[in-house]
């Protein structure tokens, strides 16, 4: 029997994680408090909500709905202090998919927050596997296939990481055209998945590229796993094709095509709508 898989988004949540936000800052102390305070108007803007809100639905939930292998769980992790119409709305959505479990916490840390739910979760087998997922990124329909036969090809190694290497990405910054990508580079962020060793830890504990190298690793090449949205204010560096970035630009038409084949359950029409929303914001 193949371990659990759980999947994990953070959506809004307010507290310490590997987010820039926090670099540098002490936990506990007022540098961190500050930091907490900026996170809190950036999060709980109703602009960017309404963005994300908007991803979530038609990009994230829409990938889990359509997964080939209907086995495994996904925990969607808010914040209590989000308000409290917009948890009202995270609700509604999250009703839609009978795998998702919401839980809006008290916790400071994505660690505390996740600990008994992923004690609660592990069964005779040992931990979970977990994978990571935003809320402006989607999963290929069979990646909880490709998930469940790495656990079972991995299942003497105990603790492993897995990665689909291959994504499709949409960048899209203020002032430019969007850019079709193709992405490669093992351990990104989108569908990265482990089974550790003590079943309350986080695959939020490891920064995702340094998965492959704590832990013996499977890497499979061969599907678009995951499509990312790189837009404007995203939590990480600018996204572009240059030298060593694994970044390639695409022919608008051929990243169409490829979308249609590997993410046949997306409305290529919501594209449009998220880059129109994301302009309206800037």
């Amino acid at each position: 029997m193949v371990a659990p898989i759980v999947g994990i988004c953070r959506f809004s949540f307010l507290g310490r994680g590997d987010w820039s936000a926090y670099l540098r800052t002490r936990p506990g102390s007022e540098e961190e408090a500050e930091a907490m305070r900026r996170s809190r108007d950036l999060l709980y803007d109703d602009a960017r909500l309404r963005f994300r809100f908007q991803s979530f639905e038609r990009l994230t939930l829409a990938s889990l709905r359509a997964q080939t292998e209907p086995d495994f769980r996904f925990v969607v992790l808010s914040s209590a202090a989000m308000p409290r119409p917009w948890q009202e709305r995270l609700r509604a959505l999250c009703a839609t998919v009978p795998q998702v479990r919401l839980v809006f916490s008290e916790a400071g840390d994505v660690g505390s927050a996740l600990a008994p739910l992923l004690t609660g979760l592990a069964q005779g087998d040992g931990p979970a596997v977990q994978f990571r997922l935003d809320d402006d990124d989607c999963l290929c329909a069979d990646y909880i296939a490709h998930l469940a036969r790495a656990a079972r090809a991995m299942r003497d190694y105990g603790p492993f990481a897995f990665s689909l290497p291959r994504a499709l990405l949409v960048a899209h910054y203020a002032g430019a055209a969007p850019q079709y990508c193709e992405f490669v580079r093992p351990f990104h962020a989108a569908g990265a998945a482990a089974r550790l060793s003590q079943p309350a830890r986080s695959i939020f504990a490891f920064g995702h590229y340094v998965l492959m190298r704590r832990f013996p690793a499977l890497v499979d090449h061969g599907p678009f796993g995951s499509l990312q949205l790189k837009f404007q204010g995203h939590d990480s560096r600018i996204v572009a094709p240059t030298p060593g970035s694994g970044v390639t630009a695409m022919a608008e038409a051929d990243f169409r095509a490829q979308l249609a084949r590997h993410f046949p359950f997306l409305d290529q029409a919501d594209l449009a709508e998220l880059m129109a929303l994301q302009a309206g914001r800037d």
